[in-house]
């Protein structure tokens, strides 16, 4: 049967861009397709029609007469249907494109969806991740020889510009997406998913993260946050401040008249768009946007970001995206290196709005239905709004055939194991691969071995264990764990452990998980105050609703020092070294909008979007269950991130205690110093390890990232992309009499031991810092200032901390 092969571009006539998300469909027939981010198109049919029909929002439709030929090229440049002005009368010497802007500020809250009670909508969203900038050098590799030859064969890969491309992921998704005010909650409902990429090799870690609810562009918040970072809307509240616009032309899409407004940043280096904004001229609603990131603004390794998308009004009134196209370019690090490609597409209908579902309704915010990965081939040609590109079958062609290739399976599983830590083999994960080696004063050379059972083994029970050996102190080292989750909706599990290792006090390892990079230096070089710590206990976790996780506990530990460590016993007065202890934990934690994804058997959080998370602890230590001391601690953490607008983005933490009880000082909050070169956010940068410890404290930390704010005004450090940082962390701490005489000033040999610092609540202990980020894109500098406790001994006024981080 005859095959047509049908290509070609839209553009504007007058100014020659690109128009993207244009209809193009063979006359009287149903075969057609839209034009992609820089209006190109193809279509491939079996029949044949006598023109081709162009027409897209705000252009006058165009059609072009066919060639009985198998293929041929069409290009289309479309002109705006413009109209007058007449009915608006501005005041002599303002902007013209300003009191529109003024309008369309004034009624956000009237058209932004979140003023819906509730709306639910079904998604079809589609994803694309492809390498690009493929320089001769990288091509020349000989490990990427084997990929280009393949490359080369496959003429349609091609990026925006003509270049060649290497695609590595492609997936589609179709979900129902729910929101609700009142509180405020939001669930997306994986229906079907098609997920295909080099070292994927787990389709439901992966498809919870492919459908919509990542991909919220709403211009009708001040902030919309991208890559991390908060860019401020043309219709924000502070609009004049950041932008200029000039208005264009008002012209037809489809029944409205819109005002066509360019918007561009007043300071180049500002997080702000570039490009054209379509406004309703009746009611002053967005009608759909055009807008670029400039390759000026204050980012690492972005080339370009290009967001497009057509809104559609809901029956209460505020809009709805129907049609949302997202490019995100990043560039190359170096000349050897190659770049990245990744679009997204997300169409939207079945809206639903003013019917909210119930609060438990949201306990998940993101869900797969059971079936989610079962699916004909029909079902996604039923579900696709516009049938996939020739270049996207190629690209799902090429990341079949990559998958296949061993030298990229090499690199792409030894990719994830640096990433992850573990190696999956079969049922069973091997590692963590920082615990295989190590070296420190008291073991000399460690070897460590690991492993645990992954979602192929059970979805139920998880086993996990680790040994290591210490080849100085001749000492064998030890975790295991069994776990059974109860419940995968309510994410419940009960876990049963046993540990023995070497520990440090004020550098647990449990209190460290969350700063791996400073926990493995913390395990390097001399050990601080280390004990010999076994534990065995049980746990339970339940979150009860979305957000409100309680956890309980019973922990049996035994503290055996291996430095000169001694307290009085409570009541006699006696000298010890080594005591157990039998505690009773609890602890609640909640975040109100966290986003949490379940990752095989474990669940990962990809944090708050608006509201702080908190923590409360309670543990009580029970003489009568078999441990030396009684006790009860309380503690309380919160932490919360908060966009300031035009001065960048700060972060706060609060953490408060209090011990009941007398006890040796290794039970109290030994505050985390750091006497290392490096920056972390984990310690108090100007405090020595163990320096203190206290009985009852509160601090408040706070970081604030200022990215460009004044130095995108200053002429050098502008074209340095250099942004300035600061911090002040502020710490009360006391420690009551009873905890201070626990503590002997000597051993029973008569030698001197080492005792605890104190702090006073009438003195807090302060540190107040500054320094610049990404320079050289890469390296940090904070300079921090010691304001009290100056006296101790070994306190330092004033340190150099440096830090490497990668950021955009």
């Amino acid at each position: 049967m005859a095959q047509y092969s049908i290509k070609g571009r839209v553009t504007d006539a007058e100014t020659g861009d690109p128009i993207a998300f244009a209809n193009v469909i063979l006359r009287g027939t149903t075969v057609g397709i839209t034009t992609d981010f820089e209006g190109y198109f193809s279509i491939q049919s079996k029949i044949l029609s006598d023109s081709l029909a162009v027409s897209y929002l705000g252009y006058i439709p165009q059609k072009k007469k066919l060639q009985d030929t198998p293929e041929q090229t069409i290009n289309f440049q479309l002109r705006a249907a413009a109209f007058d002005l007449e009915a608006f009368v501005f005041q002599a010497g303002e902007n013209p494109a300003f009191e529109i802007i003024r309008r369309a500020s004034e009624k956000r809250k009237e058209f932004d969806k979140r003023s819906l009670k509730a709306y639910e909508s079904k998604n079809y969203t589609k994803i694309e991740l492809d390498v690009d900038n493929l320089s001769e050098d990288f091509r020349q590799r000989k490990s990427v020889r084997a990929v280009t030859s393949v490359l080369d064969s496959i003429k349609q890969l091609t990026d925006d510009e003509g270049e060649k491309i290497l695609p590595v992921f492609f997936s589609e998704t179709v979900s129902r997406f729910y929101y609700r005010d009142e509180p405020i909650l939001q669930k997306e409902i994986i229906e079907k998913t098609k997920v295909t990429g080099v070292g994927i090799t787990d389709g439901s870690t992966t498809s919870q993260i492919t459908g919509s609810v990542f991909q919220e562009y709403n211009f009708y918040r001040n902030w919309l946050s991208i890559l991390n970072k908060d860019f401020i809307s043309p219709i924000a509240d502070g609009w004049k401040t950041f932008y200029d616009y000039d208005l264009l032309d008002s012209v037809l899409i489809g029944a409205d008249v819109c005002y066509k407004i360019q918007v561009y940043p007043r300071r180049e280096q500002d997080l702000a768009f570039s490009g054209m904004i379509w406004i309703k001229k009746e009611d002053y609603s967005l009608k759909q946007v055009d807008l670029t990131i400039p390759k000026s603004a204050n980012l690492n390794f972005v080339e370009r970001v290009k967001i497009q998308q057509e809104l559609v009004q809901t029956s209460a009134g505020p809009l709805m995206p129907s049609k949302t196209r997202v490019l995100v370019k990043i560039s190359q690090i170096s000349d050897k290196t190659a770049g990245l490609l990744a679009k997204f597409y997300t169409a939207t209908d079945s809206i639903v709005v003013n019917q909210p579902k119930p609060t438990a309704f949201f306990n998940k915010a993101v869900e797969l239905r059971p079936d989610f990965s079962d699916y004909e081939e029909e079902y996604w040609r039923k579900s696709r709004p516009d049938p996939l590109s020739e270049e996207e079958l190629a690209v799902l062609q090429m990341v079949d055939t990559l998958k296949r290739i061993p030298i990229i399976r090499f690199y792409s599983e030894g990719l994830k194991f640096f990433a992850t830590g573990y190696k999956p083999i079969g049922k069973l994960d091997f590692g963590p691969w920082p615990n295989f080696f190590n070296y420190n004063n008291l073991e000399g050379i460690r070897l460590g071995f690991g492993m645990r059972t992954n979602f192929k083994f059970s979805n139920k029970w998880v086993i996990q264990g680790n040994l290591g050996y210490g080849f100085r102190d001749q000492e064998f080292k030890y975790f295991a764990s069994l776990t059974r989750i109860l419940d995968r909706n309510h994410w419940t599990t009960l876990k049963a452990y046993t540990s023995r290792e070497i520990d440090q006090v004020g550098l647990e390892i449990a209190n460290l998980q969350s700063n791996s990079v400073f926990l493995a230096a913390s395990r390097f070089g001399t050990l601080r105050s280390p004990y010999f710590s076994k534990n065995q206990g049980l746990t339970f976790q339940r979150e009860f609703f979305k957000g409100f996780l309680v956890e309980s506990g019973l922990n049996f530990s035994q503290f055996d020092p291996l430095f000169n460590f001694y307290y009085l016993e409570k009541g006699t007065g006696e000298f010890r070294s080594d005591f157990e202890t039998t505690e009773l934990r609890a602890a609640i934690r909640y975040g109100r909008d966290e986003i949490i994804i379940i990752n095989d058997n474990e669940r990962a959080s990809l944090g708050s979007v608006k509201w702080p998370i908190v923590q409360v602890n309670y543990t009580k230590g029970l003489q009568w269950m078999g441990g030396d001391l009684d006790y009860d601690k309380w503690s309380f953490y919160l932490y919360h991130r908060i966009n300031l607008g035009l001065f960048g983005v700060g972060r706060y933490e609060m953490d408060a205690g209090k011990v009941f009880g007398e006890v040796p000082y290794p039970i109290l909050k030994n505050h985390l110093g750091n006497e290392t070169l490096f920056y972390t956010t984990a310690a108090f940068n100007t405090m020595n390890f163990t320096e203190f410890a206290s009985d009852q404290y509160f601090s408040i930390r706070y970081r604030q990232s200022f990215e460009g704010f004044l130095l995108n005004s200053l002429p050098l450090l502008k074209k340095l992309k250099w942004r300035m940082v600061g911090n002040a962390n502020i710490l009360w701490g006391s420690v009551r009499d009873e905890n201070i005489q626990n503590s002997p000033q000597f051993d029973p040999f008569g030698n001197p031991l080492k005792s605890f610092g104190r702090l006073s609540m009438d003195t807090p202990y302060v540190e107040l810092g500054y320094g610049f980020e990404n320079i050289f894109k890469f390296f940090r500098v904070d300079f921090i200032h010691r304001m009290t406790y100056l006296d101790n001994p070994g306190a330092k006024p004033f340190h150099v901390k440096v830090s490497a981080q990668i950021i955009l």
